[in-house]
Parts: structure tokens; sequence; C-alpha cells
């Protein structure tokens, strides 16, 4: 099973960021573009992970929010990514209480490595991805976000977790909510999906 832990979005928070993806379409740029319900915030990418290891992995997931209680993020501008050199993904920066993230995707980290999940190397840098960039024309990507920059889109509580699997379609990924981890609540085990 491909899993991955992401914290999820309210549903009005979606509705603004597909508004932002159908005004950044009309610039004729190379994108392959997130499916609007999918976009969530990704804590920690945890690859192919054997059938038999869910329960256990699952358990220790859920161990990792016990100590951090629920925070809120705030979405600032869309900005491409890398912010210099050739742009691979367009995306909305997210700020707020990122200590907060940072000790619960620290925390997500830490408790996967038992299953073979390679640890991070880099600083987590929480943010909402709407696309990815493909082909020629990348560098005109910058010019158009300057002008729709996306900022203003409201910001969101993290009260939870969620382990998900991803199935790549071609269509393009689908996410299934595997179990749900409330924030905060020592002895918790997981909740339903």
């Amino acid at each position: 099973m491909r899993l991955f832990v992401a914290a999820d979005l309210p549903t009005d928070l979606r509705g603004r960021l597909e508004s932002l993806q159908r005004e950044l379409r009309e610039a004729p740029l190379p994108v392959r573009w997130a499916r609007p319900d999918g976009i969530h915030l990704t804590l920690k990418f945890l690859g192919e992970v054997a059938g038999s290891r869910l329960e256990e992995l699952t358990t220790a997931v859920a161990g990792a929010g016990r100590r951090v209680g629920p925070f809120r993020l705030e979405t600032a501008r869309a900005v491409p990514f890398p912010a210099g050199g050739t742009p691979r993904l367009i995306w909305v920066e997210v700020r707020g209480d990122i200590d907060q993230a940072r000790t619960l995707a620290a925390a997500i980290d830490a408790a996967s490595a038992p299953f073979g999940v390679p640890p991070e190397t880099r600083e987590f840098t929480p943010h909402l991805t709407l696309g990815r960039v493909k082909g020629p024309g990348r560098e005109g990507w910058r010019d158009v976000l300057e002008r729709a920059g996306g900022s203003g889109l409201g910001g969101f509580e993290v009260t939870e977790y969620v382990l998900f699997e991803s199935r790549l379609d071609p269509g393009g990924a689908v996410y299934t909510a595997i179990r749900r981890f409330p924030l905060g609540r020592e002895g918790a085990a997981g909740g339903a999906p």
C-alpha cells in the first residue's frame, strides 16, 4: 500500500483553492493540476508499506499526535517551487502555528522510522500543492503568480491528522482515508476513517 499522513482541509477552503486553480488555468502554461478534493497538507510521505504491517504502523502513527494540541494555519500566496530556478510545483504557502505543525510532522517521522520509512532530511515546509509544472514554458509562472497571488484564501484549524492510501489512476492520484487521529488526546488509539 502506498501511504502518507496529512491534515485534511475544510470544504470551504477547498472551494477557494479550486477557484484559484480555475483562475490560473487561464494561463497558457504547462501544468498538471491537483484534484481539488485531494488537496491536503502533507505531514509525511510513507511510501510503500506491506499490508501485513498496516495495523502496527497505524498504532505508531496514532501515538505521534497525542502530545500535540490543535493548531491554526493560514494560507498565504500561491508561489512557484523552488523559489529560484525552474519551477516544478505551484503551491500555496502556509503560515500560522508552524512550530506545532513541525512538531507533529517530526513526531510522525520518528514514529514511522521503525517501519523502514526513511527519515526526512529537509526542514518541514507546510504548503498546499495546486499543481505540478511540466514541459517548456515553466519560467512564465512567476509572472502569472505575481498577478494572481491567491492570498487571503483563509485559514483552517488542524484538530486531527489522517493516514491516507494513495492509488494512482490514469486521471491522477486517488486518496482514501484509512484512519483519522485526533490531536492532543493521550491514550487515543485513533478514530474511524
